[in-house]
């Protein structure tokens, strides 16, 4: 890997519909983790109807993979909480705490997106402990330890017009305080509109290493990009350091064309032993993609 670059891979996209074993509109937005020897990515995938549910696709070496047969998370398995579901499951985020994995997804239904979280040993069954927001709320993301005695997450709440990436803690995962904003839109930029993550929060020998998306709207539409923000490893909320310019951005056909024209858009990635990284993403809400790079190079981009 060269050190300086972000490489897109050269078979992209991974995944799309024609890969998917059973009737989609499309494949996108995956969750990513490695588990029992396997990448595992949990893919939204848009029913025929228009309603999301989630499909785990899995591989060995982190680049040619397998979709399930099945969706293994939909709407209907909510129950309880169906209500603020049943427009469809959208774009998980995993993270590993201790020996469980924790997902953090949107819920979509007539009340506007909330946030969403269920937990995992196995990826095959999956407690579902409900809404940890209110609406209108999404792009949530978990840290994988406590800081301070105490869980955080990021998310994006929606407030009139602002768009920002808030912080809050957590003694039980399930009721949340001490809220904060992070990180706000920096306008006349790439990221003027709103921004919000793209990932979970990685440590670092330097701070927590998370990748974000920026949005700058323009004529009748909008451009969707990628950039990285490192913070204090103690005090999560001091932001040390960003990227000024994005670390991918929508050039390739697979990218600008798509149900979404104009679109990077991640919420998983997967840090190899070594420090090589692996960013899953998706091109105009449309497929799976992947580019590669290391932490080192992501920490010289916030500094």
């Amino acid at each position: 890997m060269h050190p300086l670059k972000i490489i897109r891979y050269s078979k992209n996209p991974l995944l799309t519909k024609e890969n998917v074993p059973f009737g989609v509109n499309s494949i996108f937005n995956p969750g990513a983790v490695k588990f029992d020897g396997k990448y595992i990515l949990l893919c939204r995938v848009e029913m025929p109807i228009g309603r999301s549910s989630f499909v785990i696709a899995e591989s060995r070496d982190g680049y040619n993979f397998k979709v399930s047969s099945i969706p293994v998370l939909t709407p209907e398995d909510h129950k309880d909480f169906y209500d603020y579901v049943n427009w469809g499951i959208e774009d998980a985020r995993i993270t590993q705490i201790e020996k469980k994995f924790y997902i953090t997804y949107t819920g979509y239904s007539k009340y506007q997106p909330i946030v969403m979280l269920a937990e995992t040993s196995n990826f095959t069954d999956f407690k579902i402990h409900g809404l940890i927001s209110e609406p209108s709320n999404k792009d949530c993301a978990l840290f994988p330890e406590k800081i301070g005695g105490y869980y955080w997450k990021v998310d994006r709440p929606s407030a009139e017009n602002r768009r920002d990436i808030w912080i809050s803690k957590s003694a039980d995962l399930i009721h949340w305080g001490g809220y904060k904003v992070l990180l706000e839109p920096e306008k006349g930029t790439w990221e003027t509109d709103k921004i919000g993550s793209s990932s979970n929060p990685v440590r670092t020998k330097e701070g927590w290493l998370m990748l974000y998306h920026g949005v700058r709207s323009f004529g009748t539409g909008s451009i969707y990009k990628l950039g990285v923000v490192l913070l204090d490893l103690e005090k999560p909320w001091i932001v040390k350091g960003k990227s000024k310019e994005p670390i991918l951005s929508p050039d390739e056909a697979y990218e600008r064309i798509g149900d979404v024209n104009n679109v990077i858009f991640s919420n998983g990635w997967i840090i190899e032993e070594n420090g090589d990284v692996k960013i899953y993403y998706s091109g105009g809400d449309t497929n799976v993609c992947l580019a590669e790079t290391n932490v080192e190079h992501l920490l010289s981009l916030c500094k």
